[in-house]
């Protein structure tokens, strides 16, 4: 009975194994459907133009033919944002992510009952398609019944679009989803501490997740906290976050028992975290929350681990080798 049992697993378990890995392949080929007709719309509507800023980083890195008004916006936009927005807005706010998860993490099942969360998005000044799409992104994959609202932290942008178009991307968010967007704004520039504490203080749900605005979160990212850069994806291995004797933020190694486990679904623990986080809301009050003084990139979160961690005995090598 048992022998035939298993005779009979077997090929249930390679149509599953199958599906699955054309479900992933269907998904890749969506995405660069959408990334190659996004270029292609560019090149067939734009004249052979000479190369305006053969110098320019940003079009050493994005080959795509562009009209010369369109290279002007293009550079234009990567001097005042840092990155792609000219891209960014051609983009479907909804379009495909491909699907970077370890394969370990693919096929685990999370529980249904889990914890209401609450998303902080902080900003300043940022491409208004690029908060538009990370919104988008929250409310496609994050499971329904988890998501109490999202909460958005302008830290006293000037930028027009985020007065006016913001307002009725939001409008047209909550009249589907009555009350999920709320909107924090700051009357005087704060940084990104204190950005990040006002967002927890609007925060009603169990679980607070405070994010950059320029993400996308992945597929059950909530269940397993997981994000993914936008537009381009890069794969990085994983590391814990230390610091230095400086207190500058960077990567450091995890602890050898979490190696040997071969398995890099498995949470590991850091003697420091990002800014980006996503924490018990109540807890992180406890301990203080962030320092909103420090309004330094990266200071905030150095802080935190000092503050926090000299309790953690584990984490007491780590923070030594972090500082040699």
């Amino acid at each position: 009975m048992r022998i035939s049992c298993v005779k009979s697993f077997f090929p249930v378990l390679s149509v599953a194994v199958v599906f699955l890995y054309m479900s992933l392949m269907r998904r890749e080929i969506q995405t660069q459907k959408q990334l190659h007709q996004v270029q292609q719309n560019f090149s067939l509507h734009s004249k052979p133009a000479k190369k305006l800023f053969p110098n320019s980083d940003f079009f050493k890195q994005w080959t795509v033919e562009l009209s010369e008004d369109d290279q002007r916006k293009a550079e234009d936009l990567f001097q005042k944002y840092g990155y792609n927005a000219f891209l960014s807005d051609q983009l479907p706010l909804d379009w495909e992510l491909l699907d970077t998860r370890d394969h370990r993490c693919i096929g685990r099942e999370y529980p249904h009952n889990l914890p209401t969360l609450s998303v902080v998005l902080i900003y300043l000044d940022e491409a208004l398609s690029v908060i538009q799409r990370a919104i988008c992104s929250i409310i496609n994959r994050t499971p329904a019944h988890l998501l109490k609202e999202i909460i958005l932290v302008d830290d006293h942008s000037t930028n027009e679009d985020l007065k006016t178009q913001m307002h009725v991307y939001m409008s047209a968010i909550n009249e589907k989803h009555p009350g999920l967007v709320k909107l924090v704004t700051h009357s005087e520039q704060k940084g990104l501490s204190q950005a990040r504490i006002s967002g927890w203080k609007a925060a009603t749900g169990d679980v607070v997740a405070i994010l950059d605005a320029d993400i996308e979160v992945h597929v059950k990212w909530c269940e397993t906290a997981q994000l993914t850069s936008v537009f381009l994806l890069t794969s990085y291995p994983i590391y814990a976050h230390g610091f230095d004797w400086a207190l500058w933020c960077r990567y450091v190694g995890f602890p050898q028992k979490w190696y040997d486990q071969n398995d890099p679904s498995q949470p590991g623990k850091s003697p420091s975290v990002m800014g980006i986080l996503v924490v018990d809301r109540l807890f992180f009050g406890e301990i203080g929350t962030l320092d909103g003084g420090m309004e330094v990139y990266g200071g905030e979160n150095v802080e935190l681990g000092i503050r926090v961690i000299h309790k953690c005995v584990d984490h007491s090598p780590k923070i030594l080798f972090a500082l040699k």
